[in-house]
């Protein structure tokens, strides 16, 4: 897959993830076994997922100008995937939503396998064209 598909596509699930977070709550609940009313930092975990549905847009658009960025998203997947598996093996989620997030990891393990592809690349652009980074 190409940087700006695999981007784009990350962008997609960050949105079709974040966005029903943030405004439909019900649906998102019954389909990930979730308890209880929604919390602040449900909301907040929904504005950060948005947040990064934009990055990965934007990487997607010039996969080489916002290559650094790459490396956020790799953490804040994992951090992600870290933080719910860990929940989820102590008993407090459903393993719906450990399974939700093991895209997370794919995503992850797929942004490193680009970078890595990319790196010649980067090192042998054009001393002018790694400052507009």
């Amino acid at each position: 897959m190409n940087a700006r598909k695999l981007f784009t596509v990350a962008a997609a699930f960050n949105l079709l993830v974040g966005v029903p977070m943030l405004v439909a709550y019900p649906v998102v609940a019954k389909t990930l076994a979730l308890q209880g009313p929604p919390t602040v930092w449900f909301h907040i975990v929904g504005a950060v997922v948005v947040l990064f549905g934009y990055v990965y847009w934007k990487i997607a658009q010039d996969p080489a100008q916002f290559r650094p960025y790459v490396t956020l998203g790799i953490m804040a997947k994992m951090l992600f995937v870290v933080v719910i598996y860990g929940h989820w093996l102590a008993g407090d989620l459903s393993g719906r939503v450990a399974l939700l997030v093991t895209v997370d990891l794919v995503f992850a393990l797929l942004f490193a396998a680009y970078l890595r592809r990319s790196a010649a690349a980067a090192f042998a652009r054009p001393r002018h064209a790694q400052e507009r980074n």
